[in-house]
């Protein structure tokens, strides 16, 4: 059976990452099928999917996802959308990061940096 859960909300940071999720491997579906949806709004900054098969991960556990054709993370610039994204693998858990280090920012503004509303998985 199909089960949906919210991964991430915004926090009122430049950089940081949701706790971990539950994955397809988590419950041993064979499948390995995991669906994806970034709700963003006026959002500038990078989201990167990281999985790990470990039931217990340290930080070294996790390894990236890839996103994009060109890249293992979505970039947005001052944009109000809803992307979603597929992908396979036995993944025991999944984690969200919001990365935007790369701007120089010394703090966040919601202003200049936007919101992601919402990071909803389905398995």
């Amino acid at each position: 059976m199909a089960s949906s859960n919210i991964v991430l909300t915004n926090k009122n940071e430049l950089n940081y990452t949701s706790e971990k999720v539950k994955g397809d491997g988590y419950y041993g579906f064979a499948d390995g099928l995991h669906t994806m949806s970034f709700h963003v709004v006026n959002f500038t900054g990078r989201v990167h999917l990281e999985a790990t098969i470990v039931e217990e991960p340290t930080e070294t556990d996790w390894f990236p996802i890839d996103l994009d054709n060109l890249t293992a993370y979505l970039q947005f610039t001052a944009e109000s959308a809803t992307k979603g994204t597929s992908f396979e693998g036995n993944f025991v858990y999944l984690r969200v990061k919001v990365d935007r280090a790369y701007l120089g920012a010394g703090s966040y503004d919601p202003a200049l940096h936007g919101a992601i509303d919402k990071v909803v998985i389905l398995i």
